[in-house]
């Protein structure tokens, strides 16, 4: 039996909520829903255009027979177990009426600006954009955008490659040997020579890959000031230049030098 952490007064404590995030609950029925637009109409989910109109929608599922990814830039979806490309390296796709729910782990259906996450099994669902205060919070509980390379190379029989296609699609293999479907097109590492900064004598490098962003939202502990990422939602697949500065160098880090 796992004993709960106490405060100094002996209650039970309680982690911070994450600040900027608004988070609201949706039930099985939306769960249900939102795989039905996926897998059995192959259509933007619903519940997400709803918060997010619009935008490019992705998917990114865990299950436990392996994974399954996506991308909806308009109104049809490119998934990784539909493709002939990439369906033997792909999770098999969910039965739309949810008789083998069992096998989901876990999903994100994310745009820039909302993310729907599914829980094990469908059983539900949540919902996450920045709430209305998130731009007069602190500069240091403020949500930042992180971006993280997808590793991959290019060298030999095995290598990582583009797919191509109106929905752009290409498969990611590390020296592992580990093998991905990713829903964007590839771009393999490497460093630019960057656009001109004032008062430089030289461009500025700037990497460039393939990478995957994520919004972190931050929260401060009440009692000892302690501040950490409390939570994350994921807003996007990149080719190209890196999307976000680097950690260290984006303005909320500058606030607190």
């Amino acid at each position: 039996m796992t004993t709960p952490p106490t405060t100094p007064d002996g209650a039970a404590w309680a982690p911070p909520e994450p600040c900027g995030a608004l988070t609201v609950a949706l039930g099985a029925d939306a769960a249900a829903a939102v795989l039905a637009d996926l897998f059995g109409h192959g259509r933007r989910s619903a519940a997400l255009e709803a918060r997010a109109p619009g935008e490019p929608q992705w998917l990114l599922a865990e299950l436990g027979d392996g994974r399954i990814t996506g991308a909806c830039p308009g109104g049809a979806w490119r998934l990784s177990c539909d493709d002939p490309w990439t369906a033997r390296l792909s999770a098999p796709p969910l039965d739309p009426g949810g008789s083998d729910a069992w096998r989901l782990l876990g999903a994100a259906v994310f745009s820039p600006s909302a993310q729907i996450h599914i829980g094990e099994g469908a059983e539900a669902a949540w919902a996450t954009r920045d709430s209305d205060d998130a731009d007069t919070l602190p500069p240091w509980l403020r949500p930042r955008d992180r971006s993280f390379l997808l590793t991959g190379w290019r060298a030999g029989p095995r290598a990582s490659r583009d797919l191509g296609g109106e929905i752009p699609f290409s498969i990611g293999r590390e020296l592992s040997g580990a093998t991905a479907c990713h829903p964007v097109r590839w771009q393999d590492f490497g460093i630019a020579a960057g656009a001109e900064a004032p008062g430089a004598a030289a461009p500025v490098p700037t990497a460039v890959g393939t990478w995957l962003s994520v919004r972190e939202y931050w929260a401060e502990d009440s009692r000892t000031g302690a501040v950490g990422v409390a939570f994350h939602r994921l807003t996007g697949y990149h080719a190209g230049a890196k999307p976000t500065p680097p950690v260290g160098l984006d303005a909320a880090d500058d606030a607190r030098r």
